[in-house]
């Protein structure tokens, strides 16, 4: 089973993705995307604006995580989780001129990415953003309006392209792992047992969480 979590930036998908691969076994994927960004040494907002600014440069930097996200994948083959998917593609479409786009969008790159996260052994999970879950840190986005732009343009990219996918919308952590469960069980996936060590965690606003597998109580 491949578990990927869609969705815009800073709305928990990197939590559910380390939260699935614990809970179920699964390989975890890494953020390629701020790993290419590191080796350009790119880790500043001020920095990643000035690259944006340079769409020509930007378009290849894009191509090049959207290559290197699919050939990991490839790569495990199976049985991971990503924080990453199509919603790849909605920054370079956001981001990157209308003829960066076309070019990518007729790319075999693209038609052999999309075909395999339509294959039956994925499971796509669309995050809803949420405002309080927004964070500042040196590198992240954290305009609203963005992240409600992404997020229609990760929505449109699932359904035109044909990658069903099952929508979180409650950002309360426990209930978003009630309802992932529910589904990826419900296919077959069985969780690896935990003896649970709870502690309170004051970033989780005083919810209870496991230190082994980050279950919430």
């Amino acid at each position: 089973m491949r578990v990927y979590f869609n969705g815009s930036f800073c709305n928990g998908k990197t939590s559910l993705k380390n939260w699935v691969s614990k809970a179920y076994g699964l390989k975890m994927i890494p953020e390629i995307a701020r790993t290419v960004l590191a080796e350009r040494e790119i880790t500043t907002k001020e920095q990643l604006a000035k690259l944006r600014s340079d769409t020509e440069l930007l378009y290849i930097i894009q191509r090049e995580i959207i290559e290197r996200q699919y050939k990991e994948e490839s790569l495990l083959g199976r049985d991971f989780s990503a924080c990453r998917g199509i919603d790849s593609v909605a920054f370079l479409i956001e981001f990157c001129q209308p003829k960066h786009v076309l070019d990518f969008t007729v790319s075999p790159l693209f038609r052999d990415y999309v075909t395999w996260l339509r294959k039956d052994d994925v499971v796509t999970f669309l995050v809803k953003p949420e405002k309080s879950l927004l964070s500042q840190d040196a590198l992240r986005d954290s305009d609203w309006d963005l992240s409600l732009k992404i997020y229609g343009c990760v929505s449109t990219l699932l359904r035109t392209n044909g990658i069903s996918y099952h929508l979180i919308s409650d950002p309360n952590m426990s209930e978003r792992q009630n309802n992932i469960s529910n589904i990826i069980s419900s296919l077959g996936a069985k969780k690896e047992e935990c003896v649970h060590h709870w502690k309170w965690s004051k970033k989780l606003r005083g919810e209870l969480f496991c230190e082994r597998c980050e279950m919430r109580g």
